[in-house]
């Protein structure tokens, strides 16, 4: 039996990122030009760090049931 363990990456692209929070590229650019997530670095490609995106996750309200 082989034992594998995946971790997320340190940087997402902008895809990846939609894909780890369950939102669209499009959402990804909303919640940036809000001001809701904050890409790293310069440059034509955009990336976030885990931690942002935990931060925003972090930040949403819970949902009353």
């Amino acid at each position: 039996m082989m034992l594998r363990i995946e971790f997320p990456p340190a940087l997402m692209t902008k895809d990846l990122a939609a894909h780890y929070l369950s939102k669209s590229e499009r959402e990804i650019d909303e919640l940036r030009a809000a001001g809701h997530l904050i890409p790293v670095g310069n440059g034509r490609r955009i990336t976030f760090t885990k931690e942002e995106l935990d931060r925003y996750v972090e930040s949403l309200p819970e949902r009353d049931v």
